[in-house]
């Protein structure tokens, strides 16, 4: 993986993780909140690693179609 990518899976859900745990910790979430939060923060964070990894993933194996296409036509 590139780097680029890397950032674009671990950036996102550490913002997030960052901001629900300041929260948590300066008691401006708690109960409730807090849980309803935290799971939507995982979802979140899921779904956003998912679109990119998926999205990267479909890239590689349209390149190597389009690889296996050439040297078919080559032959």
């Amino acid at each position: 993986m590139k780097a680029e990518l890397i950032l674009k899976v671990v950036l996102p859900p550490l913002i997030i993780f960052a901001i629900l745990v300041a929260l948590t910790i300066g008691k401006v979430i708690s109960g409730w909140s807090m849980y309803i939060l935290w799971i939507l923060g995982f979802v979140v964070a899921n779904l956003m690693v998912t679109k990119v990894t998926a999205k990267w993933s479909y890239q590689q194996r349209k390149q190597k179609h389009l690889q296996e296409q050439k040297k078919e036509q080559q032959k």
